[in-house]
């Protein structure tokens, strides 16, 4: 089968992390959220995937080349103007022409999805989502079925008092090309607001759902980023993975308190202390200095003595000066000199 990673995303939620990174891209245990996507469907037999490409489409390109080296394939998509999730996919719509896999790639997946292709197969569907149990159904599209899986309704993000169900949409879709009858091209169109209900209108039985087997967290916003992180450390989402990269040098003094994240080539200077923070690749951070519930990018630098206070943001290349003092939730945009 062949498979597409919708990749295209701005990330706004995720500012200024991702002003100078794509949403895709960014780091998860130490490890960019589509390599971990693509490593998974190469995993599975997923060889031939397409990526829809918008934000920094570069970055992707560079860091990813032709996939050979994840043991794939990849057919990138530029896409000049984000034409939404179904929009996106109807571009590929040449390369698509057999049962295929969509995965929404702010999404970190640990799951299998041969049950799902298998539950599509029996029930020659047209379309089969994957769901997952919603702690917060109001935030998310939720899927009604009967109780062989049958598709009856969906509700987009309603208010409380009109939940039905807790069964919300997973961002992982088998689909066959029929779809494409239902998505107009070159114009901007979502699968969950506009495909799926069309779908269910000319057909009541061409739509199928089923929980998905495995892990997924979504990682759109900066709580969810820090679940996802915190998930991998702890073993949630497949083997537990150390929360240093062996690459960081860590004086012997310095105080690492709660669940801290720390790249490569990251440097903790002697008597620094850090506390529940992420730090991305190669962050210098100075001797005595103090960080707390922060997320530092790639290249930060923070000087001798200086204190990041809660909830602060900065993104990849600030450089804040010893003994500088940054408030609580400050957000630094990339190359941001302070102090």
């Amino acid at each position: 089968m062949k498979a597409m990673v919708l990749a295209a995303g701005e990330g706004t939620r995720l500012r200024p992390l991702t002003l100078a990174l794509p949403k895709p891209m960014i780091p998860i245990a130490n490890t960019p959220l589509l390599v971990r996507t693509l490593r998974l469907l190469a995993q599975q037999g997923f060889t031939e995937i397409a990526l829809n490409l918008y934000h920094r489409p570069e970055a992707i390109r560079q860091a990813l080349g032709n996939g050979e080296s994840l043991g794939v394939h990849l057919h990138y998509s530029d896409e000049t103007t984000l034409m939404g999730t179904a929009g996106g996919v109807k571009r590929m719509e040449p390369f698509l022409d057999e049962t295929f896999l969509i995965l929404y790639g702010d999404n970190l997946y640990h799951a299998d999805f041969a049950p799902l292709i298998a539950f599509h197969r029996r029930r020659k569907a047209i379309a089969t989502i994957a769901t997952f149990t919603a702690p917060n159904p109001s935030a998310c599209g939720l899927v009604i079925t009967e109780s062989d899986g049958r598709v009856t309704r969906f509700q987009e993000k309603p208010p409380a008092d009109e939940v039905f169900t807790d069964q919300a949409n997973a961002g992982v879709y088998i689909l066959e090309p029929e779809i494409f009858y239902y998505i107009p091209a070159n114009t901007v169109y979502d699968f969950g607001k506009d495909v799926f209900p069309a779908l269910l209108a000319d057909n009541p039985n061409a739509m199928y759902a089923l929980p998905l087997n495995g892990y997924l967290q979504d990682t759109g916003t900066l709580s969810a980023y820090r679940q996802a992180n915190n998930d991998l450390i702890e073993g949630k989402a497949g083997p537990a993975e150390p929360a240093i990269h062996p690459t960081a040098l860590i004086a012997e003094d310095a105080v690492l308190q709660g669940k801290n994240m720390i790249g490569a080539g990251c440097r903790v200077g002697r008597r620094a202390v850090l506390r529940d923070t992420i730090l991305w690749d190669n962050v210098t951070i100075g001797d005595g200095a103090e960080v707390t519930n922060a997320i530092l990018g790639q290249g930060v630098t923070v000087g001798a003595g200086a204190e990041i206070e809660f909830g602060s943001i900065l993104a990849s290349g600030v450089t804040i000066a010893p003994n500088t003092r940054i408030p609580s939730d400050t957000r630094l945009e990339p190359g941001t000199v302070f102090g």
